[in-house]
């Protein structure tokens, strides 16, 4: 699919079809994508500061260099997003959202927030999580090879699978419930 100049920033796109399409380095500020299947789209070095993305397909979607600040994804799926390269995510929420599989290398976090959120076998490694909360997500089985964390907020998520003899969780906040199950990762039994 070629470009589409019709797209234009402060609009309501609704039940689109993109997929494939590419969409780099246009001005989408304030758009509002709703029902919309954007897999695969790119958006490389797009600017959605804004944005508001409810109920769509974003899997697969190339994002490098993307302005997503204050963007708002809520049931959306975005399995598969690299996330890593170049991407301004500041003030921007997710609201039970798919992220399987989906890539944080190195990116930072600090701040923000995730409800009912998928992250299965997501990547984390070397991304900062500081003050970030995670509200009842799946994070089974993250890479959290050298993420940082300090006041990290995990409680109500599920923590299975994480590698705790090479994962340094310093800074996390859990429920006691979720320190007894990360305790038995590594075989130790918590007794009250």
């Amino acid at each position: 699919m070629s470009e589409i100049p019709a797209l234009a920033p402060d609009r309501i796109y609704r039940n689109l079809t993109l997929e494939g399409g590419r969409y780099a380095h246009i001005e989408l500020d304030g758009a509002t994508f709703e029902g919309c299947s954007l897999a695969g789209v790119d958006l490389r070095s797009t600017r959605l500061n804004g944005a508001v993305f409810r109920d769509c397909n974003l899997t697969g979607a190339r994002l490098a260099g993307a302005n997503l600040f204050g963007a708002t994804f809520e049931r959306c799926k975005l399995m598969g997003v690299d996330f890593h390269d170049g991407l301004t995510l500041t003030a921007a929420t997710f609201s039970v959202c798919n992220l399987d599989y989906s890539i944080f290398r190195g990116v930072t976090l600090d701040k923000m927030t995730f409800r009912d959120c998928t992250f299965v076998e997501a990547d984390f490694s070397l991304a900062s999580l500081r003050q970030a909360a995670f509200a009842d997500c799946d994070l089974s089985g993250v890479d959290l090879t050298e993420t940082t964390f300090f006041q990290t907020d995990l409680r109500g998520s599920a923590l299975g699978g994480w590698n705790l003899t090479r994962d340094r969780l310093d800074g996390v906040v859990v429920s006691p419930g979720q320190m007894r199950d990360l305790a038995a990762e590594i075989g130790v039994l918590v007794v009250e």
